[in-house]
């Protein structure tokens, strides 16, 4: 699949038969009493909720409650997202009161593992994809309602996205076509978000321009050694895709396969995996590489760029150029390192699938809920016309304007005690079952300075990149994740185990073959078989 180009939402919505601007529905106020109202409601750090009891048909409240995590940076200012002013608008124009619950930040896996112990499930749980085995499996053991029959009906522009889009109905779907979640769709990907960070001032100083192939890494790595700068700091686990990707492999922790012309591959298996591993194993020998890697935390590393200690990582670019800003240091990156000019590589690190997959996007409706046609319109709501633009973009007024034919946030979201990343989750829906616009569009963070979206779309678009190697991603039946459990986790182990022994010298690499026998008496090509049989079904399917 080659990656999707990145093009407007306004073009996307078009392409699902949305217009632009407009509602359906009766605008929200535009009073500038209301605006501050809000504003000062937030302020207070205690948003109020909606004024008036939703009422459903026939003037009776509809209640629902809804199990999600709250994001960790909005929870320090909002105890819930009942407290989110997008959310309370939604609930006020659907005539739907929502009652939400947070599991504790930090334990939502365990909380979400206790629900199931409970007598009663919430109507609404978020996070499904975490239950064992996978949502689809909730809906095997009765837990999860088995959505496909009602979809049309009560959640029209949901099925209307999932009939209309081949991969996004893969996704969201199993093999035999049940629909049994409300997953975020991003019709339009994004930039890649990760790249090779640098001081444009360190560059300066080292006469070096920034750097497009592996000797001219080297090279700059060489001036930084004799600066005293430790070059690089490795991914803890031995895995960076940005190099791996010059050998034409794919795997990081999360991510353990790739294709090659529809045939299912590992890495650790092939050739070129030896070389990806000789490439670090001498960067390590010569100090490129940071002793410390595999101990070092996100905030550790940070300050070691900050402060010049080391030349360069791999990081969210805006975050980090935001945070140079602040710092008066300029942020640059670098382009997908290449073995030589010119190189075509087969991968890309961005949104190259539809469906987004967060705590927040997996959402279904559980076999408790008291109301399932409620549950579907409030779910259903993101994929409309006036939800897409109320959950990307927040309340007409308090947080964004027109300004001619544009949407352009206002004070209240670039200007604000939070900051603006924690704003887009307490003014509007960050992840969420929706449908999502380019962040380069709809992201605060990014839009709150031309240098910070800039930097987003620097090396965006490579004509000499495609995608072709990541696979999609589907889902086993239940014997083969059994399977896959129990052969490949030991397997993976063991993987992680060597990688990390081959770059640091601790295991010769004249063992490498030896290496890879273990891996095949350790079950892996079965493994390898599963996936693919997997593959090909996910390929099959079509939406009905």
């Amino acid at each position: 699949m080659k990656k999707k180009r990145v093009v407007s939402l306004v073009l996307a919505m078009a392409m699902l038969g949305l217009t632009a601007c407009g509602n359906a529905q009766e605008e929200p106020a535009k009073q500038g009493t209301e605006k501050q109202e809000a504003e000062t409601t937030v302020d207070t750090q205690a948003a109020a909720q909606p004024e008036q009891e939703a009422e459903g048909a026939g003037g009776e409240t509809v209640k629902l409650t809804y199990w999600v995590p709250i994001h960790a940076g909005a929870s320090k200012y909002i105890s819930s997202y009942n407290e989110n002013t997008a959310y309370q608008e939604a609930m006020k124009r659907l005539g739907i009161e929502i009652e939400f619950i947070h599991p504790a930040i930090g334990q939502e896996q365990e909380e979400f593992n206790l629900l199931f112990l409970g007598d009663e499930l919430p109507d609404i749980i978020a996070y499904a994809d975490h239950y064992v085995g996978g949502e689809f499996q909730g809906m095997r053991d009765g837990m999860f309602l088995d959505l496909t029959e009602k979809l049309p009906e009560y959640a029209p522009d949901y099925w209307k996205v999932l009939t209309e889009d081949e991969e996004f109905y893969r996704e969201s779907t199993d093999n035999e076509g049940h629909v049994v979640s409300f997953n975020a769709y991003k019709p339009v990907g994004d930039p890649p978000f990760r790249r090779w960070l640098l001081n444009q001032a360190v560059l300066d100083e080292l006469g070096c321009e920034i750097p497009q192939t592996i000797p001219e890494f080297e090279a700059m790595f060489d001036k930084m050694l004799e600066k005293g700068i430790t070059p690089y700091v490795l991914d803890r686990m031995g895995y960076e895709v940005q190099l791996m990707g010059m050998y034409d492999l794919y795997m990081n922790a999360n991510t353990r396969f790739y294709k090659e012309d529809g045939t299912v591959k590992f890495a650790p298996l092939e050739d070129a995996y030896k070389d990806y591993l000789t490439l670090l194993n001498k960067w390590y020998s010569k100090g490129y590489i940071s002793k410390d890697f595999a101990t070092l935390q996100g905030t550790d590393i940070n300050t070691l760029f900050d402060t010049g200690q080391i030349g360069t990582y791999l990081d969210p670019i805006v975050a980090t150029y935001n945070r140079g800003q602040a710092q008066g240091i300029e942020v640059v990156s670098a382009p997908y390192p290449r073995l030589e000019e010119g190189q075509k590589l087969h991968w890309n690190d961005c949104d190259i699938w539809p469906r987004m997959k967060y705590n927040e996007t997996t959402v279904v409706i559980s076999k408790d809920c008291k109301n399932v046609e409620a549950a579907m319109k409030f779910l259903n709501y993101g994929y409309t016309e006036e939800g897409i633009e109320l959950y990307n973009w927040g309340v007409e007024g308090l947080n964004w304007d027109w300004q001619g034919d544009q949407r352009v946030y206002n004070d209240t979201m670039l200007k604000n005690k939070f900051g603006t990343e924690e704003a887009s989750y307490i003014y509007k829906l960050h992840f969420a079952p929706k449908l999502t616009g380019p962040d380069v569009e709809v992201h605060a963070n990014l839009l709150k300075s031309e240098g910070a979206r800039n930097s987003r779309l620097m090396w965006a678009e490579q004509d000499m990149e495609d995608s072709s190697m990541q696979l999609p991603p589907f889902q086993l039946d239940e014997a083969d994740q059994q399977t896959l459990a129990d052969v490949a986790t030991p397997i993976y182990t063991y993987v992680d185990e060597m990688t990390l022994k081959f770059i640091t010298g601790a295991e010769p690499l004249d063992n490498f073959d030896t290496f890879r026998d273990t891996i095949r008496s350790m079950g892996m090509e079965d493994i390898i078989a599963l996936e693919q049989k997997g593959y090909d079904a996910y390929i099959s399917k079509q939406a009905k």
